[in-house]
């Protein structure tokens, strides 16, 4: 298989948006304003350079050979596209990708992509590597957003955001459970333990442990209500939190016995208690994982 390994800048755009838009005006008008925003994007990406390598669903992923022509792109893709319905989030990243078979791989590729899963609709987040990579007149056109917590990474990375005066609407830092704030008090240390069947798991702070039926997670639970990527349990700021992305949801229970049940949303964990994916608690089918906080 003839593949090529390069440095490489790349540039993950994620529109959102649509599902509204398709459910309020119908399939084909709504169509045809995803299709004009990612054409734009396409456009924007080959004025400065970039290299357009696929778009699947409503994302659009771009290479470019320096950080300078993919910052660029991405001052006027903010500038243009920041308005509802359909806003564009995006996550820029810098270092060795792998070209085969018409598309790129490779761990640069999937830091990009949780970037971009992580930013606000109009935000833009910056890799520490990106961010290094810049001439000095282009990094003062960045700030330092806060620190992330990477899936597998034992190091915590800065990471940037546009300044608010560049275009681009101004950010926020936002509480997802990868994020430390630096501005607080060191956070209590506690150690968070996950038990399902046979599976245990540990997470501490600033580390992450996913749950699902795809084998790719911390913890695998092989039911067919159970999502591929359901959840993820994490700790940020001594405070320990389910991060639910589901399309079947979860229940947890802690403590008190009364299921409280989430889905697409976050939810801090005390004590101890029982997390079931997809399904209550109470039946019979149910997959239980049990989790306890205890001091780290």
């Amino acid at each position: 298989m003839d593949q090529e390994r390069l440095l490489a800048a790349v540039l993950l755009a994620d529109v959102v948006g649509s599902v509204p838009l398709y459910e309020r005006i119908g399939d084909d008008a709504a169509l045809r304003q995803v299709s004009d925003c990612l054409d734009a994007i396409r456009e924007i990406v080959a004025k400065h350079g970039g290299d357009f390598i696929y778009s699947k669903g409503d994302d659009v992923l771009s290479l470019f050979e320096t950080p300078e022509a993919a910052l660029r792109a991405v001052c006027q893709i903010g500038g243009q596209m920041t308005k509802e319905p359909l806003i564009v989030r995006i996550g820029l990243h810098f270092g060795a990708v792998i070209r085969a078979r018409g598309a790129v791989f490779g761990d640069v590729v999937n830091v990009t992509a949780r970037l971009s899963a992580t930013a606000n609709p109009g935000e833009v987040l910056i890799s520490q590597s990106f961010f290094e990579a810049l001439s000095a007149d282009s990094r003062g056109t960045l700030r330092l957003l806060d620190k992330m917590a990477f899936k597998g990474k034992q190091e915590l990375f800065d990471v940037y955001t546009l300044r608010s005066d560049d275009g681009a609407p101004s950010t926020h830092v936002v509480n997802r459970g990868t994020f430390v704030d630096r501005r607080s008090a060191p956070p209590p240390r506690i150690n968070l333990v996950i038990r399902y069947e046979d599976q245990l798991r540990s997470c501490r702070n600033n580390e992450l442990v996913t749950i699902g039926r795809s084998p790719e997670c911390d913890i695998v639970v092989q039911r067919p209500w159970v999502s591929r990527h359901h959840a993820t349990f994490t700790i940020s700021n001594g405070k320990a939190r389910l991060v639910e992305r589901s399309s079947s949801g979860t229940f947890v229970s802690m403590g008190s016995g009364q299921d409280v049940f989430v889905r697409r949303e976050d939810i801090l964990l005390f004590g101890s208690g029982v997390i079931s994916p997809g399904r209550r608690s109470t039946l019979g089918d149910a997959q239980i994982l049990r989790y306890e906080i205890i001091p780290g």
